[in-house]
């Protein structure tokens, strides 16, 4: 069975190798990255990986008017990767799938999914900065270990969710979910927990918000590390958003995802064989090198930004909120309703 990841990277040199080498563990087969305007040597990473038979580097150029992320989608759907692919997922180097089920692998989530699905939704787990102002170095999957609950419905974000697909079922992809190919047998859709989606969520394509499911974990769900410290915090808010290019990394940003609400320690059964997964990539011809660099690149980064206004105000701001309260159901309805109404502009 072959899995095919997709990505798009800039400047996320420090957090590359575990993000790989988590993916592989579980079994992703193939990875297709593409990179773009990287300053911290994440090109010459992704050469050196690639170069070892890690990864498939594709490095771009922004053309047109479509995001740089819609891009490289457009170019990993034409990819005889993606034509070998069984299963593909598309991410971030934030978003860490989870399965709890089995030994924690993809197969194991496969093996327990109904017969003939075609996508399962891996609902977005929120993970605060817990309190961590300085980047280390530490692998975010441990450093991080407080995150929202897994019910929460407000913000927005707390409900949306990754998938991992067969490709063969759809016509086209997407950040989070594929896209329907006109004129076929609609595609089986199950949530993190094996359950058929409801019509209304599988049926469109723009649906990106789970509500109002609820127990849609208990198989798999994607960790979303989108804050990680502080000071990765203000140079992610300089870099930018690859498919949002108009969205501001700004306070309001923070407080939406910043949740240290519960422990979790999910992603820590796979501690050891992360660092042994790691420590092989590190071995690989210049690897530890280029990711040295990239992780002085990052420290430097920072120290340069908060001596510029808006940065050091932002700074200061996240290190004053210091974590964000989970509403009670009754009032995150009434704010999801404005928001909604809002929405449909009434």
């Amino acid at each position: 069975m072959r899995i095919v990841s997709v990505t798009s990277v800039r400047d996320e040199g420090p957090f590359l190798l575990e993000w790989i080498a988590w993916h592989r563990l579980i079994g992703v087969t193939d990875f297709l990255i593409f990179s773009n305007d990287c300053r911290d040597g994440t090109g010459a990473l992704l050469d050196a990986l690639a170069g070892a038979g890690v990864v498939s580097h594709r490095p771009q150029l922004p053309a047109g008017g479509k995001s740089i992320q819609w891009q490289a989608l457009k170019s990993a759907w034409a990819d005889p990767l993606r034509k070998a692919a069984d299963w593909m997922l598309i991410s971030d180097v934030d978003e860490f799938p989870v399965v709890h089920c089995g030994a924690g692998r993809l197969a194991d989530l496969i093996s327990a999914l109904p017969e003939g699905t075609d996508a399962v939704t891996l609902a977005w787990r929120l993970f605060g900065a817990g309190g961590r102002v300085e980047f280390t170095g530490q692998p975010v999957t441990q450093g991080f270990t407080r995150s929202a609950p897994g019910d929460m419905l407000h913000p927005v974000s707390a409900t949306m969710f990754k998938s991992l697909f067969r490709p063969a079922a759809f016509q086209r992809p997407g950040v989070h979910r594929p896209g329907r190919r006109p004129g076929a047998p609609a595609a089986l859709w199950v949530d993190g927990s094996g359950r058929a989606l409801p019509g209304h969520i599988a049926g469109d394509d723009k649906r990106l918000s789970l509500i109002p499911l609820r127990d849609h974990r208990r198989l798999a769900e994607m960790h979303h590390y989108s804050l990680r410290s502080v000071e990765s915090y203000i140079v992610k808010a300089e870099r930018g958003l690859p498919n949002r290019s108009t969205k501001k990394i700004d306070l309001h940003y923070w407080v939406e995802r910043n949740f240290n609400n519960q422990p979790n320690e999910a992603a820590l059964r796979h501690a050891d064989a992360l660092a042994r997964g790691m420590a092989e990539l590190m071995a690989l011809p210049g690897v530890a090198a280029l990711h040295d660099a990239a992780c002085a690149w990052h420290r430097e980064s920072f120290a340069r930004l908060i001596r510029e206004p808006v940065y050091y105000r932002l700074w200061t701001g996240c290190l004053h909120a210091g974590g964000s309260a989970a509403l009670s159901d009754p009032l995150a309805l009434k704010v999801l309703r404005g928001f909604q109404a809002l929405e449909s502009g009434g």
